[in-house]
């Protein structure tokens, strides 16, 4: 049993440590990553107290993943934000100028002859196809952006691996005793910024080494093992454009990686994923569709100067269509308007049947006028049609399916009688009719992306956009507040609490002022036993 001179030194020499220890405490108020520091006292006093280091591994592993939770929302609001004021806003929506296009059409439509309403067509055009270029192109520079941050965080979760690294070696040579407290906090606080770009794995060694690894689906890629560092880099490719994908370990195992899971890198990588480029590619699809839709229209028709398959749009040769999407034509005379055919019937003809032309029934069509030719009907049922000198006979008329030669299909309103007769020949002078720029007008409201109109088509993807950022919002909230508990947790253990910290450091006072008296009290009842024994 210890003698009361023991006692009283060994407490005097304990709350020396802990005065020390609280003034540390404050003095790392705002230090990042400090953990509080205490001391533990020995129960009977036979042994000084050691100091403490106010830690708990459970808090410490809860407030890293909850970081890397939160960190991952940050890009997924910022770059679905970005995107959806894009192609949402006034100034970029692809709305205006489709409108704008089509609009123009149907005034073509009404007076195809018009010089003005051709040039205002033409403008038109122009428009969309530069407004497709600007937001593809606009697009194409957040997929930069994107790329270039997500190159930029994986060059810090490499220095911050080497740090770590760097730390490892540091504590070895502590042999797992006495451990510096700072050395540790430094510790923590590397693998807290590591879980900001990326969730992780950590494994502690006896000694207190981390092991960091990334979390799945890429839990065999170690980043960190004692003093071994493994790196991430990433890859660019033009297939598709801009792509890039990020490798692990490229000096060795060279192993490219499927989804990066939380932090900064896990959010980026998602949402270009999830929205970027799903958006640059349905925005190929529908822009292709359309040209595809109205060239097909344009080419069947033909203008002011008589030519045929002539292409109203270009979207060059690889997939990048809205990139490239530019207008074919360069003057008023260039469009289109009219088909290539015209009708003209006899007045001794049945009153008011109304025939119309329509194209693309023949894909292998070789964009040539056809010859001149006329149907004359024999019967109900019954026609006859001469091209060229030649005169065949038909007698399978059916008014709901029309007679189709080559790529041309005539249809009629009403049935026409015996001896009515259609002449269809060249359209040369390409003026006065309206039947093609009235086909792509109609373009409008036809559902040629999929089952929807372009319009709706492009609506339904700024939704896709707006739905996502909302819900990405409404998720960085909920997971700030998780965070926030967790970050409180942590405190509530390793936090320097300045008021908490005043009020030990007077009772420790009072504390160090007993046991110096103790030992004070000691001295004297040993003076006066000796003074006794004498």
């Amino acid at each position: 049993m210890a003698d009361l001179m023991t006692i009283g030194g060994n407490a005097t020499s304990s709350y020396k440590m802990a005065l020390a220890a609280v003034s540390t405490n404050i003095s790392n108020l705002n230090t990042e990553g400090y953990s509080r520091q205490s001391i533990k006292m020995v129960a009977d006093g036979a042994a000084p107290a050691v100091f403490v280091r106010m830690h708990d591994s459970f808090a410490e592993s809860s407030l890293r993943s909850a970081n890397s939770s939160l960190t991952s929302q940050q890009p997924t609001v910022k770059y679905a934000d970005r995107v959806l004021n894009l192609i949402g806003s006034e100034a970029g929506s692809l709305t205006t100028a489709l409108d704008k296009f089509f609009s123009s059409a149907s005034r073509l439509g009404t007076d195809p002859s018009s010089d003005s309403l051709r040039q205002e067509f033409l403008s038109s055009a122009n428009f969309l196809s530069s407004r497709v270029r600007t937001v593809a192109a606009d697009l194409q520079d957040v997929v930069v952006d994107n790329n270039s941050e997500v190159a930029q965080r994986a060059t810090e979760l490499n220095g911050l691996s080497t740090q770590l690294s760097v730390i490892n070696e540091e504590l070895t040579k502590y042999g797992g005793k006495d451990q510096p407290p700072s050395l540790l906090d430094k510790r923590d606080v590397v693998l807290m910024k590591m879980s900001a770009l990326a969730k992780i794995d950590v494994a502690f060694s006896d000694e207190g080494l981390a092991k960091v690894s990334l979390h799945n689906p890429n839990s065999s890629a170690v980043l960190v093992e004692n003093s071994v560092v493994k790196e991430l880099s990433v890859v660019g490719s033009n297939s598709p454009k801009n792509s890039q994908s990020i490798v692990y370990d490229a000096a060795g195992s060279n192993a490219t990686l499927g989804a990066i899971s939380g932090g900064l890198i896990g959010g980026l990588v998602a949402v270009k994923s999830a929205v970027i480029e799903p958006l640059v590619s349905n925005l190929n699809t529908m822009i292709n569709s359309f040209v595809s839709s109205a060239n097909s229209h344009h080419k069947a028709g033909i203008n002011a100067q008589g030519d045929v398959n002539v292409s109203l749009f270009s979207v060059g040769a690889d997939s990048n269509y809205a990139e490239n999407m530019a207008l074919s034509i360069a003057s008023s005379a260039q469009i289109s308007a009219a088909g290539r055919l015209r009708i003209s019937q006899p007045e001794n003809n049945t009153a008011e049947i109304q025939a119309t032309l329509s194209y693309g029934q023949d894909a292998s069509w070789n964009g040539a006028i056809e010859s001149e030719f006329t149907v004359a009907f024999t019967g109900a049922t019954s026609y006859t049609l001469t091209q060229n000198g030649a005169t065949t006979a038909y007698d399978n008329f059916d008014i709901n399916t029309g007679i189709t030669l080559g790529d041309v299909k005539l249809m009629f309103d009403k049935a026409p009688a015996a001896s009515d007769s259609f002449t269809v020949a060249s359209n040369a002078s390409g003026l006065g009719d309206n039947s093609n720029v009235k086909a792509i007008a109609a373009l409008h409201t036809e559902k040629i992306v999929g089952d929807k109109t372009l319009r709706n088509f492009y609506i339904d993807e700024v939704g896709k956009i707006a739905t996502y950022s909302d819900l990405s919002s409404m998720s960085f909230e909920a997971k700030q507040a998780v965070y926030d508990h967790a970050f409180s947790a942590k405190d509530q253990k390793s936090g320097v609490n300045l008021d908490e910290e005043a009020a030990e450091l007077i009772r420790l006072q009072q504390a160090f002022q007993g046991a110096a008296k103790l030992m004070q009290v000691s001295a004297e009842i040993f003076e006066a036993m000796l003074q006794a024994s004498r």
